[in-house]
């Protein structure tokens, strides 16, 4: 299984190399790419890459809402805008819109971090591969 992380560079990226740093266990599946934010990711990079064949892609910005963190005020929660959508889009092309996910989570999350990610691996792994691997 593939599974892609789209990470905040300023405070989800430095939670997972915090994490790593601390000898937490991440799954060999995911391959992460850093983005200056997450409000800056194309929901169609996501079903593209689904439609290729990748398994999973999760989010994970800065915290929005009450408690935001986010370095560029509302990225976190036009990437959340976008999610809203995203379960349609995979709907139309036979996908289960659960193989994508978003969550937010603070520099110091990085106990959390770590498992967030690794549950959704785990989440993935129960779905199964994507039917369109191999096309």
């Amino acid at each position: 299984l593939r599974i892609l992380i789209f990470a905040c560079e300023n405070d989800a990226y430095p939670a997972l190399d915090m994490a790593g740093m601390r000898k937490h266990k991440l799954n060999h599946m995911i391959r992460f790419i850093p983005v200056r934010c997450l409000g800056s990711v194309n929901m169609a990079w996501i079903r593209d890459a689904l439609s290729a064949g990748l398994d999973g892609a999760m989010l994970l910005g800065c915290k929005y809402g009450d408690d935001y963190q986010c370095h560029f005020v509302k990225g976190s929660e036009i990437a959340n805008t976008r999610m809203e959508n995203i379960g349609d889009t995979l709907s139309t092309l036979g996908l289960e819109p659960e193989r994508v996910k978003s969550e937010s989570v603070a520099i110091t999350d990085y106990d959390k971090v770590a498992e967030l990610v690794n549950d959704f691996v785990d989440e993935i792994v129960e779905l199964g591969a994507n039917p369109f691997k191999g096309f």
